[in-house]
């Protein structure tokens, strides 16, 4: 059996009018990949939050993020790579401004090179109704 992957899962929110509202992308060139949130691999021997905001600048430029704290860990088989991701799931807040909805080129330090490039279209959407994102990333919002 192969190993687990580890995996840093962000839940990105702001306040904004009296909402709680969740960052979440697609990928315009994508489309199939569905809504996600930012997320990403943890390097072997990277501290897992070091991996959490690494990963969320590169899959969206921001660097004024705070943690919150962790909400818990659970398992997913990725049926793509035929191996399951021990996901890691923080939620983290944006402390500052950003625009309501904007696009990112991914920047490099991935262990997928293939996946540098890769365009994100962001934009956020408020907590008040259940969001469905992809590849059961959502399973912890409730906790949000």
């Amino acid at each position: 059996m192969n190993p687990k992957v580890k995996k840093a899962l962000a839940y990105i929110t702001r306040e904004r009018d009296s909402k709680t509202q969740l960052l979440v992308f697609t990928h315009p060139h994508s489309p199939e990949a569905g809504l996600q949130a930012p997320s990403g691999t943890v390097e072997q021997g990277e501290d897992t939050k070091a991996a959490l905001l690494r990963e969320a600048f590169e899959e969206t430029g921001l660097n004024n993020l705070q943690v919150v704290r962790k909400l818990g860990i659970f398992d997913y088989f990725n049926p793509e790579t035929r191996m399951v991701n021990e996901r890691h799931v923080f939620h983290l807040r944006l402390a500052g401004d950003c625009p309501e909805t904007w696009e990112w080129l991914e920047t490099g330090g991935g262990s997928v090179p293939d996946n540098e490039g890769h365009l994100f279209a962001l934009f956020w959407v408020d907590l008040v109704k259940p969001i469905e994102l992809a590849g059961d990333q959502g399973l912890y919002l409730r906790y949000l």
